[in-house]
């Protein structure tokens, strides 16, 4: 449904309805412009020194945030035809092309050797970013999408940085889930971890519905 709204500058009136329309089937929710990630991991500490186990375990949470959003490229397309009572460069295939998002994490690492870290425990909060190589709707594809990410994260410990790689399979509309692989170095003590990662969102650009896609065919056809 296009948006409507209307803004005056200078005694003058401008319909903005034509800058913050949305074509049919390319609506969004928040789900599409945020997605949640659990990850639990088991692994081990890259290390040969001392005697004892090195395992452990890990669990993050994280959130990506797509650069562009539907509602950011509105706003956008608002405030610079108000400022330059012009249009804006500003196109509707900036979104859903990118496929970079900003991450935030919280995370907790734990090692059996309770000399690592504190008592063997590392956790904290981390800034990074997703790469999505390509992101598949539900009804397209088993394979939902495969991604990396990087994270500067800051702890009790110090600073550290963790990398994963991993491929997630789709289970519904909102849901996915699969396989990664992580290092993480926390405090000075470096990690490598396997695990699940269970993802909470949708694609960032639904197929359009075959009703739609039937109707918009037929107003085509028609002289």
């Amino acid at each position: 449904m296009a948006a409507s709204a209307r803004a005056q500058s200078g005694g003058i009136t401008l319909d903005l309805e034509p800058i913050t329309s949305v074509s049919s089937g390319e609506e969004t929710s928040w789900a599409s412009e945020v997605h949640l990630h659990l990850e639990p991991a088991a692994g081990a500490f890259l290390g040969a020194e001392g005697p004892g186990s090195r395992t452990g375990f890990g669990l993050a949470l994280k959130a990506d945030f797509p650069l562009f959003t539907r509602r950011m490229l509105m706003v956008a397309k608002m405030v610079t035809w108000i400022m330059s009572l012009g249009a804006t460069g500003l196109g509707d295939d900036t979104v859903g092309n990118t496929p970079l998002s900003i991450q935030v994490e919280l995370f907790g690492n734990r090692f059996s050797d309770t000399r690592l870290l504190d008592k063997g425990w590392g956790w904290g909060g981390g800034l990074g970013a997703r790469l999505k190589f390509f992101e598949n709707p539900h009804a397209d594809s088993s394979v939902r999408s495969v991604w990396y990410d990087f994270n500067v994260n800051l702890s009790p410990n110090g600073f550290g940085v963790d990398t994963a790689l991993g491929l997630q399979l789709s289970l519904g509309e909102l849901v996915s889930m699969g396989p990664f692989v992580k290092f993480a170095r926390v405090g000075g003590v470096n990690g490598l971890f396997g695990g699940i990662s269970l993802d909470l969102g949708a694609p960032a650009k639904q197929r359009v519905s075959s009703e739609a896609s039937a109707a918009e065919g037929s107003s085509v056809q028609q002289p």
